[in-house]
């Protein structure tokens, strides 16, 4: 059986004003994918983008993309989507109906999934790699070629959030304030660089610099939450915990330097525009991985990254010394 029209087509349609986007990745993914879907924006002026994921990471693109809804993608109305024959709901239709293009971000290519899409009403259906096959390419390289494959002027870059200020009396600073932000975990502790090295480093550089250090975190450290919060307390730094992402986005726009290992607050920092941000990569790989931009440095262990590295080689020193070149 033939798939239907509109899957994969080897170009995109002439014509777009709706474009259904569905990723359900977590914030460095979504922020990966931000140059991609530049492009297609670009490339589509008129459109307006429905974004199908996790609501507060999409929230954070509504003043980059001309987001027109965003839907949670945990619902069970897309259950539809993932059962190979039978109907939809009537809400699932009435969502799907007379969009024009939808762009399916996923480790592998999903022909079940874009063909349901089709068949609920979507007029063209396509599939945009989020995870390399394998290999040393940058995320963002992948997704261009996807897309200049398809018909799309795209390359890979650094993707910048377009962000409304942060009034200086929400983020708790003066405007004189040079501040650095750290972030010491990320979604797998493996990634974390140990978090005493950080409070040697937030030491150091409050006393000599001057600068004034905020730690952030969020669930994935609800572990070691009680601890970041014993370190700042003992030097009387801030802790923004648990904080809405637009939030940190603006407190991240306003910092000087972010100190943080492979995560999505790290790429958060990136786009935000960060001047100064130093990623920590040990077990991943920042060809693929590492946020793009002119401001971003990475550290790894002496030996380089991989999936046996530890960043508890990467010594305090080395990275004191990388943030010093900037102060």
């Amino acid at each position: 059986m033939s798939p239907p029209s509109g899957i994969d087509a080897q170009f995109f349609p002439e014509s777009v004003t709706q474009i259904f986007c569905w990723h359900q990745g977590a914030l460095g993914d979504l922020l990966l994918a931000g140059p991609a879907l530049t492009a297609v924006s670009q490339h589509y002026p008129e459109a307006r983008f429905i974004g199908v994921g996790k609501p507060a990471l999409w929230d954070l693109l509504a003043g980059t993309l001309p987001l027109e809804s965003i839907w949670e993608g945990g619902e069970a109305v897309w259950s539809g989507l993932f059962q190979e024959q039978g109907g939809f709901s009537s809400l699932l239709k009435e969502r799907l109906t007379g969009i024009d293009l939808a762009l399916v971000f996923s480790p592998r290519e999903r022909p079940g999934f874009l063909a349901r899409l089709v068949e609920g009403g979507i007029r063209h259906a396509v599939w945009i790699p989020s995870f390399p096959a394998g290999g040393s390419e940058h995320v963002t390289a992948i997704q261009a070629r996807r897309l200049r494959e398809l018909g799309i002027a795209a390359s890979p870059g650094p993707f910048r959030l377009r962000l409304e200020p942060e009034a200086e009396e929400l983020t708790g600073f003066r405007p004189t304030d040079r501040i650095l932000a750290l972030a010491p975990g990320s979604g797998g502790p493996a990634k974390n660089w140990p978090l005493s090295r950080y409070y040697e480093v937030a030491r150091a550089l409050a006393w000599e610099a001057g600068l004034k250090v905020v730690w952030l975190a969020g669930p994935a450290e609800e572990r070691i939450l009680s601890y970041i919060q014993g370190l700042a307390a003992a030097q009387g730094q801030k802790v923004w915990a648990n904080q809405p992402l637009s939030r940190v986005a603006r407190l991240l726009a306003r910092v000087q330097v972010y100190l943080g290992g492979d995560s999505g607050l790290t790429h958060l920092a990136a786009a935000a525009g960060t001047p100064r941000v130093v990623a920590l990569f040990g077990p991943t790989d920042p060809r693929v991985w590492a946020p793009l931009g002119e401001q971003i440095t990475v550290l790894t262990p002496p030996e380089g990254a991989g999936p046996q590295r530890s960043l508890e080689k990467l010594s305090t020193a080395a990275v004191l010394a990388e943030i010093r070149r900037f102060l």
